[in-house]
């Protein structure tokens, strides 16, 4: 990879993967919808570089479903980079995905890109939050490299989206990690998972992206919670030499389950 070349990736976020092979979240089996988006991907995806993982990776925090999260992501054959999300046991994320393939590493140097990871998880809470560490970390592994461009990956959105039953869950100190972001002058976006929907934004010349679940999706705009009957999805991206980004999302032809908005979430 040099400093010419764009850096294809891809990002396969909230899988929300059970212990059980036929667990439902909301009538949907999260087992059998990923691996039909890995099916897609395998199929119609251009050529890419690696994989990030934006949290949520199981739904029930067990270990066999941290094990089924490896198996399908290994037909990939590329590497791949895990956040924790709300519903993932940090340490028991990093036993089960930190090898030669699956990596929960702090930062990525790619070409001209630094890819930079926080861990926004708050235990206990489904909301977001940066213990300073993380911002501390933000703020060295940026000046700790020459990169041009940087990308920061998070699990919880920044800000809020105008979707009131969402937002109670936005990263609560978001506005400092967008200011340190501004602040640096090389970030050219924050991506994000959690929000199980599309969302492209921008903010002083930052791309804000947010991307659908591999399972159900939430329906933008609701002040309740409330379900969108959208396929299941994921999200290409191409980081350019000259730091601009060119992503889209790519959905399912159809839904893999009828969903189910009266069972429970858990």
């Amino acid at each position: 990879m040099t400093e010419t070349d764009s850096i294809h990736l891809l990002q396969i976020t909230d899988t929300h993967l059970y212990a059980d092979p036929g667990g439902r979240l909301k009538g949907v089996r999260t087992d059998r919808s990923l691996s039909a988006v890995i099916d897609q991907v395998l199929a119609t995806a251009p050529p890419f570089e690696f994989v990030l993982s934006t949290g949520d990776l199981v739904h029930d925090d067990s270990d066999a479903a941290y094990d089924r999260f490896r198996g399908h992501l290994q037909r990939l054959g590329r590497p791949v980079f895990c956040l924790p999300g709300n519903h993932d046991e940090v340490e028991k994320l990093r036993r089960h995905l930190n090898d030669e393939t699956f990596h929960c590493n702090r930062s990525l140097r790619v070409g001209p890109w630094l890819l930079v990871f926080l861990d926004s998880s708050l235990p206990g809470s489904a909301g977001g939050h940066l213990a300073e560490s993380e911002l501390d970390a933000l703020d060295r592994s940026i000046r700790g490299h020459d990169a041009r461009h940087v990308l920061i990956c998070v699990h919880h959105h920044p800000r809020p989206l105008g979707s009131a039953w969402l937002d109670t869950m936005v990263i609560d100190n978001g506005d400092e990690l967008l200011r340190r972001a501004v602040r640096h002058g090389r970030v050219r976006g924050i991506l994000c998972g959690h929000i199980h929907q599309e969302y492209d934004a921008e903010l002083q010349g930052m791309r804000l992206l947010g991307s659908p679940s591999t399972c159900i999706q939430f329906l933008p705009g609701s002040d309740d919670f409330a379900l969108d009957p959208a396929p299941p999805g994921w999200r290409w991206l191409r980081l350019q030499p000259d730091g601009s980004i060119d992503t889209g999302v790519v959905r399912l032809p159809a839904p893999t389950d009828v969903l189910d908005p009266d069972a429970e979430y858990g």
